[in-house]
């Protein structure tokens, strides 16, 4: 009976001492509290903290709990990754005010379109002014904008573009209009009050 004791003990000595021999060297007993943790390695007298992760005196911790090992990021990282923040914040503030300005641009163009619609009689609207004839190309010119054929004004597409005259077409009929007339038929115009 003695020898069974004996060996049993001889076998769990054994088994310690092997643990304790081939176990990982980083596996250190870890202190129960963080706030121990954070006390000795902040002034560089913490027993379990290797040479790269042992802070200068007075800096603070920046994240909470992590599990598993921290990645200790340089100055120069910390750096980099507050310029790239200013950088988009940047971008989307530009983009922000890029839109507002677009909204107002558009709303002003509205307005003067609205004010100048209701101060102008309709049959003064889309008049063809001039029509110019050169040996590369023609164009003509209805209010201020100049029109070539193929574009569209007030949904009528101009076919053909002559010296006087320029042919538009709408809904698969065609008609002419000379300078000085008006692309809007004349069911548009506004209809005189009678007295």
């Amino acid at each position: 009976m003695r020898r069974i004791v004996l060996v049993l003990v001889l076998v769990a000595v054994l088994v310690i001492a092997g643990y304790m021999l081939l176990r990982p060297k980083g596996t250190k007993a870890r202190p129960k509290s963080t706030s121990a943790l954070t006390d000795t390695s902040e002034y560089g007298g913490s027993q379990g903290a290797s040479a790269g992760a042992v802070r200068p005196a007075g800096t603070r911790r920046t994240s909470g709990r992590v599990a598993g090992r921290l990645k200790a990021s340089t100055a120069a990282e910390r750096k980099q990754k507050a310029k790239q923040i200013r950088d988009e914040e940047r971008r989307r503030k530009k983009e922000l005010r890029r839109q507002e300005r677009a909204k107002k641009r558009m709303l002003k163009q509205a307005r003067s379109r609205r004010g100048s619609r209701s101060s102008r009689k309709s049959r003064d609207l889309y008049v063809l002014r001039a029509v110019v004839v050169t040996g590369s190309g023609s164009y003509a010119m209805v209010d201020s904008r100049k029109v070539q054929v193929g574009d569209f004004v007030l949904g009528r597409r101009v076919v053909s573009i002559s010296q006087d005259r320029i042919e538009i077409e709408a809904f698969g009929k065609r008609s002419t209009v000379r300078v000085g007339e008006s692309l809007m038929p004349s069911s548009y115009a506004t209809p005189t009050q009678r007295k």
